[in-house]
């Protein structure tokens, strides 16, 4: 990479000599020969990495160091001195230089710590990159909640965001969202920058799910040759999501309900207890209020879900959020298939609103997707969904009848008679001549209606 360099050391010699090495390495590099000029030329334009000298006259090293930090934290500081000192190489990591390096005449040390240093900016560059990419993806503006219901989560998770809240409990049915919502908690979170880690029960090997979560010590099993950190510290400082944990063995139960109490625990095979730095999110399809929880969950647990609930609602109960939902799907898809301009018409967005989905935005996601693959023009209608236990439309086979329901004053005459008209050719296998002469019109006018 090519980064922008500080030099500053009091030898107007050293300092031009190591600014012309750094420089036909390709780097934009500017020198100064005290710490006050540094500290000024900072204030305008801030660098990828400083060389600094320890002993300057007036402001020394150690005192330029401490104010640059101040000013400017991202910058790495490699120290330089011209003989060795303990006291002071500590006292210049402790003020939080990136490495100290004694001069020497050929300058033969400053390479591999100009090396060291922009690996470690590149690997930086890159990890506030995906960061900042993963915090647009999960903006809480990605969040759909026109409904009510989730409304109102939303506003509970903006809550839990703000109070830094160490735990929670999400309940719904599959594919309602649950791991999505949680991920978009974290990255809106102080825990955005710190790792997201995602347990799902039912793949894991059950005999080894517990080591798996806390770790193990060397010899805690046959097989544990050394020891491993386990999910807990993998996700240190940022977010645990545990999925499906009605899957938990009942003695794992107990010991993450004594976890989550004590926020600390110890490795399998392990005496030492380790503190969790970490919010912890629970998710399950089954509701701590269910019948017979009593077997699913140990008691322990159970106390801290019904204290901790969020439930998040089926599609079904959130009918405003699915148009929205779908388009963004289409939106979204299309673009990735390059296809970005796909819109609906009135029939998909009646048929849509009044089918129940049982597998809720999960199923929507999967539906749009095929339709949009399976379309040919630009724009999708209810022939290209295939929803056989759809509400909106209901076909009376034995007779040879379509029956459809719609909310007054919802739709209008035309969007309606779309949807009656896309029925029949679907009942008429697209033959549209039969269609004609079921609906009473000839075919022209058939297709002017469509």
């Amino acid at each position: 990479m090519r980064a922008t360099i500080y030099v500053t050391d009091d030898d107007q010699s050293v300092c031009s000599a190591l600014s012309r090495r750094l420089a036909k390495k390709g780097h934009l590099v500017r020198s100064f020969h005290s710490g006050e000029s540094l500290l000024e030329a900072v204030g305008y334009e801030i660098p990828d990495l400083l060389f600094l000298d320890l002993k300057m006259p007036e402001m020394d090293g150690l005192e330029t160091l401490r104010r640059v930090r101040q000013s400017i934290p991202t910058t790495l500081v490699v120290m330089l001195t011209a003989y060795g000192g303990v006291e002071d190489a500590v006292e210049a990591m402790r003020l939080g230089a990136y490495d100290f390096l004694i001069k020497s005449v050929d300058f033969s040390s400053v390479e591999p710590a100009l090396n060291r240093a922009l690996n470690f900016l590149t690997l930086r560059r890159r990890v506030e990159y995906t960061a900042s990419e993963k915090q647009r993806e999960f903006s809480w503006n990605h969040v759909i909640a026109i409904s009510p219901s989730m409304t109102a989560v939303l506003e509970r998770f903006k809550r839990m965001a703000a109070e830094d809240t160490a735990l929670a409990f999400l309940h719904g049915e599959v594919g309602t969202g649950k791991e999505f919502l949680a991920r978009v908690l974290h990255y809106n979170s102080q825990q955005h920058l710190g790792p997201f880690v995602t347990v799902i029960c039912t793949n894991q090997n059950v005999p080894r799910l517990e080591s798996q979560l806390f770790g193990y010590e060397r010899g805690a099993f046959s097989g544990a040759n050394q020891a491993m950190p386990g999910m807990f510290e993998h996700a240190d400082g940022g977010t645990l999501f545990i999925d499906e944990i009605e899957h938990l063995p009942i003695p794992v139960q107990e010991r993450l309900a004594e976890a989550i109490r004590t926020r600390s625990f110890c490795r399998t095979g392990g005496k030492d207890c380790l503190p969790i730095n970490t919010r912890l999110m629970l998710a399950s399809a089954i509701p701590p209020d269910h019948p017979g929880n009593e077997s699913t969950f140990h008691p322990a647990l159970l106390l801290l879900l019904q204290n901790h609930q969020i439930r998040i609602p089926p599609l079904r109960e959130r009918k405003e959020d699915i148009l929205p939902l779908a388009l963004k799907t289409i939106q979204t898809y299309g673009e990735e298939i390059g296809r970005p301009k796909i819109d609906i018409d009135a029939s998909v967005t009646l048929l849509l609103e009044n089918y129940e989905f049982p597998g809720n935005i999960r199923e929507l996601e999967a539906l749009i997707k095929k339709a949009v693959l399976g379309s040919q023009g630009p724009i999708l209608s209810s022939m290209n969904f295939q929803l056989e236990n759809a509400h909106d439309v209901r076909e009376d086979t034995s007779q040879n009848k379509v029956h459809i329901q719609f909310e007054l004053g919802r739709h209008s005459l035309s969007e309606i008679q779309s949807i009656v008209i896309h029925e029949v050719l679907r009942l008429a296998k697209q033959d549209k001549e039969e269609a004609a002469r079921y609906l009473h019109i000839s075919p022209q006018m058939l297709e002017e209606q469509m």
